[in-house]
């Protein structure tokens, strides 16, 4: 586990509370390592160099081709594979 943020009233996206605290930062300016992290985090890639590898967005929404919608599924199907260790990870801690 990289980041946990301290609980705060209210609801607020996740990837507001990384920039709120600072992670964007330290992760832009810290060594070239490759995170995996939930959709919840979407675009933070663009904003600290590519360290930070997010779902594949779906770039299609109307009449996608025929080979998009299983590509799209191959692509996320793998991110989540790589990701479910930090999924089970996080459910101990909450747990």
């Amino acid at each position: 586990m990289l980041f946990c943020s301290p609980t705060l009233p209210g609801r607020c996206a996740d990837i507001t509370h990384a920039r709120q605290l600072g992670l964007v930062r330290v992760l832009a300016g810290g060594p070239a390592v490759e995170i995996l992290a939930d959709a919840g985090y979407q675009g933070l890639g663009a904003q600290t160099g590519g360290r930070v590898v997010t779902p594949p967005h779906r770039k299609f929404k109307k009449n996608p081709p025929d080979w998009y919608g299983e590509m799209h599924k191959r692509q996320r199907k793998a991110h989540s594979s790589q990701r479910i260790q930090v999924e089970h990870g996080t459910a101990h801690l909450k747990n």
